[in-house]
C-alpha cells in the first residue's frame, strides 16, 4: 500500500498538477479543499506522511494549519507558495515551504526527510517498539475503536495477548484525545512489588516509612490533566484495588503518611492479558473494580489471527534498522510463509526480536526458510530455485510463480523475437495485476516508472479490459 500525504487546496489545476508528481513518486494523495473536509480526513484514521497546504486566503490558510497541527501534532506541514524574493518568515506549527511550481527533487527530498523523522521518532523512544503496522480487517477494527473513544474521557480496558501492542494503543488514545497536550504517563503493575506500588501511585511524604527520604510524587499527580496508563492490572494486589476504586469513583487520593486530600483529573486506560472475569470468580479482582475500567473494552488481535500484516511488520523493522546504520535484512517468500504458519505466541514483539536476531546472525542477507531458527521453520513451504521471491524485499514478495518452462530448441528459432514475447507477457500480467496503475506494476517488476513506460510504447501494450 502506496504512502499517504494530505493536500489542502481549492485551486484544481494546482491539485491535478500535484496529483501527477505524486503518482510518479508512487504516492497515495488525500485531498480537501475546505475545513470540514480537512476534519474528515484528519480522522479518517489516514496515516499521512506529509502535509500541504496550498491557499491563497492567509487566514484560512492559519486556520487549517492549526487544524492539522491540533488533530496530528507529529505530521510535517509545508505550505505551497510561489517564489518570492524575500524568504518568508517560518510561521507557527510549520516545517518548511515549497516554491510553486513544486519540483519533483524538492518535494521528494522532503518526503524523504518527513518519513525518516517519523522513524527516528520511533527509535527514541517517543513511542513503543511493538507495532499495530498492518491492514487487516481486525487492525482496521481496532483503529476504528480507537478514534471512536479517543475524543471522549471513558475509561478503557486493553485485552490481548502480551506483544500485542496495548501501550501502542494507549498513546494512540491519549494522542487523538484532547489531552494529547497533557502527560502520558505508563505504569506496569506487575514489575513494582506490591508494597511499593501504592507509593509508585499515590506518592509519599518524607518519613512516611523507612528510605522516604523525601517528598515524592505519585504516578497520579505526574499524569495530572493527561492520560495515566496502568498496564498487567490483573496482577494488582486486593487491598491496592480498593485504593484505586476509590480514586476512580470519588477522584481525589491521598500520598502515603500525608493528611491532605488531592483531587485527581486523569484519564484512565487499563490493560491487561490475563481472563478478569476468571480471576473474579477466583476471588483474586474485585467486580467493582472490573466494570469501573471496563467502560469502554478494546480486544487486540493475536498476530496469528492478522498474519498477513507480517510482510509490513519485517518493513519496518528492517526502516528501523536501516536508519540505525544497520545493514538491513529481507526475507523471501519462504520465510514469509514460514512465520506464517507459526503461532507466533510472543506476538508482535516475538516478531520484532526474531527479525533483530537473524539481522545480527545475517545482515544484508536474504532469510529463507532454511535460515529460521528450526522452531520456526515449516516444512510445508519449498523455495524455487531462481525465483524472483528469493532476491525480493519481503514486502514486495509476490505469491511464487512456477519457474519459466524450458523453450526447445531447434532450426528457425529466433530467440529476440521469443524474448520480446517473453518479456511482452510478463509486463502483461503485471498491468493486469495491478489494474493497469503503471507505478504500482513498476514496483511489482523492480523496475523505475519511466523505464516501464517506454516498454509499453515500444511493445505496444495496450489496455484491452473492457
Amino acid at each position: 500500500m502506496a504512502s499517504t500525504a494530505l493536500l489542502v487546496t481549492d485551486d484544481s489545476s494546482a491539485r491535478d498538477k500535484i496529483a501527477t508528481i505524486f503518482e510518479f513518486i508512487d504516492y497515495a494523495l488525500a485531498h480537501s479543499h475546505n475545513l470540514d473536509a480537512t476534519h474528515d480526513a484528519l480522522r479518517s484514521g489516514g496515516d499521512f506522511v506529509i502535509a500541504l497546504v496550498a491557499l491563497d486566503d492567509s487566514a484560512r490558510q492559519t486556520e487549517t494549519i492549526a487544524q492539522i497541527n491540533k488533530a496530528q501534532p507529529s505530521l510535517p506541514v509545508y505550505v505551497v507558495r510561489e517564489e518570492a524574493e524575500n524568504a518568508p518568515t517560518l510561521m507557527k506549527g510549520v516545517s518548511g515551504f515549497l516554491t510553486w511550481p513544486l519540483q519533483y527533487r524538492q518535494l521528494l527530498g522532503v518526503i524523504r526527510n518527513a518519513e525518516q523523522e517519523g522513524r527516528r521518532g520511533v527509535l527514541s523512544g517517543k513511542m513503543p517498539s511493538v507495532s499495530l503496522t498492518g491492514h487487516s480487517p481486525q487492525l482496521k477494527e481496532v483503529q476504528a475503536l480507537i478514534r471512536h473513544v479517543a475524543m471522549t474521557d471513558a475509561n478503557v480496558l486493553l485485552l490481548g495477548e502480551s506483544g500485542t501492542g496495548k501501550e501502542v494503543v494507549a498513546r494512540a488514545i491519549h494522542h487523538l484525545s484532547l489531552r494529547t497536550d497533557q502527560p502520558f504517563v505508563a505504569v506496569n503493575c506487575g514489575a513494582i512489588p506490591p508494597e511499593l506500588l501504592e507509593s509508585e501511585l499515590f506518592g509519599h511524604e518524607k518519613g512516611a516509612f523507612t528510605g522516604a527520604i523525601s517528598t515524592r510524587k505519585g504516578r497520579f499527580e505526574l499524569a495530572e490533566g493527561g492520560t495515566l496508563f496502568l498496564d498487567e492490572i490483573g496482577d494488582m494486589p486486593l487491598p491496592m484495588q480498593v485504593k484505586l476504586l476509590r480514586v476512580l469513583q470519588e477522584r481525589c487520593f491521598e500520598r502515603v503518611g500525608g493528611a491532605k486530600t488531592m483531587q485527581s483529573n486523569v484519564r484512565l486506560i487499563a490493560a491487561t492479558h490475563q481472563d478478569l472475569e476468571k480471576k473474579i470468580g477466583e476471588g483474586k479482582f474485585r467486580m467493582d473494580l472490573f466494570y469501573r475500567l471496563n467502560v469502554f473494552p478494546i480486544e487486540l488481535p493475536p498476530l496469528r489471527d492478522r498474519a498477513g500484516d507480517i510482510p509490513l511488520l519485517i518493513r519496518e523493522f528492517a526502516t528501523r534498522m536501516e536508519l540505525e546504520h544497520r545493514s538491513p535484512i529481507v526475507f523471501d517468500e519462504t520465510a514469509i510463509q514460514a512465520l506464517r504458519n507459526h503461532p507466533l505466541p510472543g506476538n508482535v514483539r516475538e516478531l520484532e526480536n526474531l527479525v533483530e536476531r537473524l539481522a545480527s546472525l545475517f545482515p544484508g542477507e536474504t532469510i529463507t526458510n532454511q535460515k529460521l531458527p528450526l522452531r520456526y521453520q515449516s516444512e510445508s513451504v519449498v523455495a524455487v530455485p531462481g525465483s524472483a521471491a528469493a532476491a525480493a524485499p519481503a514486502w514486495q514478495v509476490q505469491p511464487t510463480e512456477p519457474p519459466v518452462p524450458v523453450v526447445a530448441l531447434g532450426e528457425g528459432m529466433d530467440l529476440k523475437e521469443y524474448l520480446t514475447s517473453l518479456e511482452r507477457s510478463i509486463i502483461e500480467k503485471a498491468l493486469e495485476q495491478s489494474d493497469w496503475i503503471v507505478a504500482k506494476a513498476a514496483k511489482s517488476l523492480s523496475l523505475q516508472r519511466t523505464t516501464l513506460v517506454e516498454k509499453i510504447k515500444k511493445l505496444d501494450i495496450q489496455n484491452t479490459v473492457v
